[in-house]
């Protein structure tokens, strides 16, 4: 069983909710940190763990591999988060010395292209929207028509991006490079996490469907959630959360303006 850690770094004199952050270990570090600094007691709750394909023989690696090497047959290709991102270039590092060209590159959000940039490749990005409703009314993705476009993903998801691709006339396709596995809390963790009415941080409707299949009533046991997106916040709402904050995307600095201003607002 994976302990809840707790930091604490109190900078103001009013009393403060605490703040859960259920990001991947791997994701998390900065994150609570930069939380803690602002004052708030910090839980570090992690839902998904993220575990990519390794390059084996096994079927999902042999699929991600082929993907890889077909690149050069596609127009473009999508990476839809920083973790496909990463998987992807990872997989490029090593079959495709240099990166083949003509292909272009979209980044469904700021977090995503950060990763496009440290491997210098140029990509597009939605400007205001991060998520897949914001690719798709990207001007270079609207006459599509015999094109191959290549979405870097985990397993499963949301088919909503490839659907209206498909609906446009081009043939997508999947590179499945990672999968989500839930992390199973019990009860008693989960009431710890849970002291205080939280402020909860959500990357996903993933997560939030997480949370409630093991704590049904969670909706009514946090004070807030914030998310990194208008879907996202739509779904938490039809789930029984009433005060949702968006954010502007899911990187660190977005999160702590919304968390910032959250408790401004309620001062």
């Amino acid at each position: 069983m994976i302990s809840c850690a707790l930091y604490t770094v109190m900078t103001f004199t009013e009393p403060l909710p605490p703040v859960v952050v259920t990001r991947p270990a791997d994701k998390a570090s900065e994150l609570i940190s930069s939380v803690a600094e602002l004052g708030f007691e910090v839980r570090h709750h992690p839902l998904i763990d993220i575990r990519r394909f390794e390059d084996d023989d096994s079927a999902a690696s042999r699929a991600c591999r082929q993907k890889i090497l077909d690149i050069d047959h596609y127009d473009a290709v999508i990476a839809i988060s920083q973790n496909a991102a990463e998987a992807g270039f990872s997989w490029m590092d090593a079959y495709w010395p240099q990166m083949p060209v003509g292909l272009r590159w979209y980044a469904v959000g700021p977090t995503t292209a950060a990763v496009y940039r440290e491997y210098g490749v140029d990509m597009e990005m939605p400007v205001d929207r991060y998520d897949s409703e914001g690719v798709l009314a990207l001007p270079s993705l609207q006459q599509v028509e015999g094109e191959k476009i290549l979405i870097w993903r985990g397993v499963g998801g949301r088919e909503a991006l490839a659907s209206v691709l498909r609906d446009r006339g081009a043939r997508v396709d999947y590179a499945e490079l990672y999968e989500r596995r839930q992390i199973e809390w019990a009860e008693a963790d989960w009431d710890k996490t849970l002291q205080g009415a939280p402020v909860l941080l959500l990357s996903s409707g993933q997560a939030l469907d997480i949370a409630q299949q093991q704590i049904p009533d969670i909706a009514t046991r946090v004070s807030t959630i914030i998310v990194p997106s208008e879907r996202v916040a739509t779904y938490a709402r039809q789930h029984g959360c009433t005060d949702v904050v968006v954010a502007a995307s899911a990187r660190n600095e977005d999160t702590l303006h919304s968390l910032r201003a959250r408790f401004a607002a309620g001062r």
